[in-house]
């Protein structure tokens, strides 16, 4: 005899598509209850993150009557969890608990049971976490198989639960067999059956655990077909009761009280396996690969392969300059709302509800890092996690968390040792780095809860080797997720292009004469200057009226003919009152010879959809015959333009200090996601090019001013 833990976790991320949303509770979450409702003797542990609960109670409410019924059965034992399904050592202690409880109240409420465990977000463990989760109440949580591999136990241990603690705090710690992982739904029936005998006669007495994405059960590729239309989970369903006289169905909670733990164990930081590969740097992701095919192929992945692992979540911080940003975002606001709390305005405890309710919201970890989804690459995903955010710091503002004429702050935003220059008015958040050629990395409009810099650098990825071997899907059948190499569109190859840079604005291109917009897109140009990748001072910073903050840098011209000392000076002026970004430069030659370029202003919009009729560029007494923000081209004398985007009512004003030539483009990344390689429209970049002439000691200043109006 063995017991079977048998769990479920169900997960979508904030801000996904209804449409997705609808074809997962279709295929996906609806199916598994009615059928397991047809089997009374299956017991499943289930997890749901809030995110689904809130939408199957305003989408989808029958599904709420079969769960009523299976708890009344004994058949459904519900998991807690971050209500948002944030990765939980990345937020505040407080919050942590915050998101814990907010799931355990909703399951209490919802269904009269107090939840006795809890979902790991991706199963990214950290030792200190024990403790915070403790103190919710919280009694056990599941956890890949690797992760106690990787604290030096070995496979035959793993058959049953450990004991952890933190601070004297316990918490009971179930391992997952990977061998069942990989194996349900993608194997026979029989075969897992097989498997779980095996584990019968080599442990008796003990657990056999399996607990894994909902979704492999009909959202997953071919899955539907599987597990519905082949009914391979109704013959899993069966053999599970017809082996009945030597295989317990038990929740985890159950095994708590009726089986002794196997020992206690500390684990190290970790996730799944495949995680600890995608966090590496592309190199890196390459060599994990490697080694573990060198492991495999010498005969010693069942020896030796624990000790193969990569790195750890918290790596997308480092690889990602843009997961980064979103996360120290979201820290800021954090503090925000603390702070207040701390203050004690009862008067605005409603409002600050909302505000810590949405920032819970843009905590979810999906748009954080990238893995077989493709969670940061996804605009639509990372723009809800800023929406969210925005909007809570948008409320905690006017609360008074910011001084009601704003304010320009100095402080290290990015945690990487460097002060940012942060300008906050009631309107509009801009922040700039000065350590990367002052340039404005975030830019917020509060009214529309819409980050206009929330974009992706084009970058090598570990698999974009692999692109030439993509198959097409009916090669792909029947395989998991991991081992599927699929292409959505031919030709993706051609879009591999990397950006040497960080793709955010007022990024200052100083160029020869004569540079070709078609080399410029795809990074073929020569770059005569310095002032992108190095470090201007600040020179001075007023708030009296407006924000002002003046940059300044003594950088250099390498052209062919020799090294001539260039300084820039950028004045950025934003009113209290107004969206706007006023942007004056001045260029001054610090030689005796005369010099001539262009300089190109670099300005990315992130406006989500590059060829929705809604959203298009406009030049003033030009008719653009492709307007959409997919659109590329280069225009001579403008002298004004812009970018609308009808669903957000705005209309983006460039005006230059003189007629300028216009070059635009679009960023798309290739990237992989659960359905193959695909290209994903990041932003639209325009480049305002201005000629520059300057004899021996001589200056010239120039400029753009940004309006961002209603239609």
């Amino acid at each position: 005899m063995i017991k079977f833990c048998f769990g479920i976790h169900n997960h979508q991320p904030v801000g996904n598509f209804d449409s997705v949303i609808e074809k997962a509770f279709n295929q996906c979450y609806f199916p598994f209850v009615k059928l397991l409702s047809e089997f009374p003797q299956i017991k499943v542990t289930l997890h749901n993150t809030g995110i689904l609960w809130d939408w199957f109670e305003q989408h989808n409410p029958e599904y709420f009557e079969y769960l009523n019924k299976l708890v009344a059965n004994g058949q459904i034992e519900f998991l807690s969890g971050g209500y948002y399904e944030p990765i939980l050592p990345a937020i505040f202690d407080s919050h942590k608990k915050g998101q814990i409880n907010k799931l355990n109240d909703y399951i209490r409420n919802k269904f009269k049971v107090k939840p006795r465990g809890i979902w790991v977000a991706e199963r990214v463990w950290e030792p200190s976490l024990a403790g915070a989760i403790a103190d919710c109440g919280i009694e056990y949580s599941i956890l890949d198989d690797t992760h106690f591999r990787w604290a030096g136990l070995k496979s035959e241990q793993l058959n049953g639960y450990f004991i952890t603690e933190d601070q004297h705090k316990k918490l009971a710690l179930f391992p997952i067999s990977k061998e069942l992982r990989y194996a349900i739904p993608f194997k026979p029936v029989e075969k897992v059956i097989d498997i779980l005998k095996n584990l019968a006669e080599r442990f008796p007495g003990k657990l056999a655990i399996y607990a894994d994405d909902g979704e492999k059960f009909g959202s997953w590729p071919d899955t539907y077909h599987t597990c519905y239309e082949e009914k391979w989970l109704a013959r899993f369903f069966e053999a599970l009761s017809k082996n009945s006289d030597w295989l317990q169905i038990c929740f985890f909670s159950e095994t708590l009280d009726t089986v002794e733990p196997n020992g206690r164990v500390y684990l190290p930081t970790a996730s799944y396996a495949e995680m600890g590969q995608w966090s590496l740097p592309p190199d890196g992701f390459k060599h994990y690969e490697e080694m573990e095919k060198l492991v495999k192929d010498q005969g010693l992945s069942e020896t030796h392969g624990y000790l193969v692992r990569g790195g750890f979540w918290r790596n997308f911080m480092t690889k990602y300059p843009e997961s980064n940003n979103m996360h120290k975002k979201m820290y800021r606001v954090a503090a925000k709302i603390d702070s207040l709390k701390k203050g004690g305005k009862s008067q605005y405890q409603s409002k600050l509800a909302d505000a810590e309710d949405l920032l819970y919201q843009g905590q979810c970890n999906c748009q954080y890092w990238h893995g077989v989804f493709g969670g940061l690459y996804l605009n639509h995903l990372r723009y809800a996690a800023y929406n969210r955010l925005i909007r809570a710091e948008s409320i905690v503002d006017s609360l008074g968390a910011l001084p009601k004429s704003g304010k320009i702050d100095l402080a290290d935003f990015d945690d990487d040792g460097r002060k940012e220059a942060l300008i906050e008015t009631s309107l509009l958040d801009a922040y700039f780095s000065p350590r990367f050629g002052a340039s404005m990395f975030e830019l917020d409009l509060k009214d529309r809860g819409l980050n206009l810099l929330d974009t992706m650098t084009r970058r090598l990825e570990g698999y974009h080797d692999k692109l030439t071997k993509a198959q097409n899907s009916d090669q792909v059948a029947g395989k998991t997720i991991h081992d599927r190499i699929e292409v959505k569109e031919a030709g993706l190859e051609k879009y591999l292009i990397y950006d040497w840079h960080r793709r955010i604005s007022f990024v200052d291109h100083i160029m020869p004469k004569g540079t070709a917009f078609e080399k410029f897109s795809v990074n073929q140009y020569h770059e005569w200057g310095d002032f992108i990748l190095e470090p201007f001072e600040i020179k001075n910073i007023d708030s009296d009226k407006e924000h002002t903050i003046i940059f300044g840098r003594d950088g250099h011209l390498f052209r062919p003919s020799g090294t001539t000392p260039l300084r820039i000076t950028k004045r950025f002026i934003i009113p209290n009152a107004k969206q706007e970004v006023d942007a004056t430069y001045v260029l001054e030659n610090l030689s005796e010879t005369p010099v001539d370029f262009v300089l190109g202003i670099e300005l990315n919009w992130a406006l989500l959809a590059g060829d929705a009729p809604d959203r298009y560029y406009y030049i003033d007494n030009v008719e653009l015959t492709d307007r959409n923000l997919k659109s590329k081209g280069e225009n001579q004398n403008v002298k004004t333009f812009g970018l609308v985007d009808e669903y957000h009512d705005l209309n983006i004003k460039i005006t230059p200090s003189e007629p300028i030539t216009l070059w635009r483009f679009p960023i798309e990344t290739v990237s992989l996601s659960e359905g193959g390689f695909e290209r994903v429209y990041q932003s639209s970049l325009t480049c305002p090019c201005f000629t520059v002439d300057l004899g021996p000691k001589q200056k010239k200043q120039l400029g753009v001013r940004i309006e961002f109006l209603r239609r």
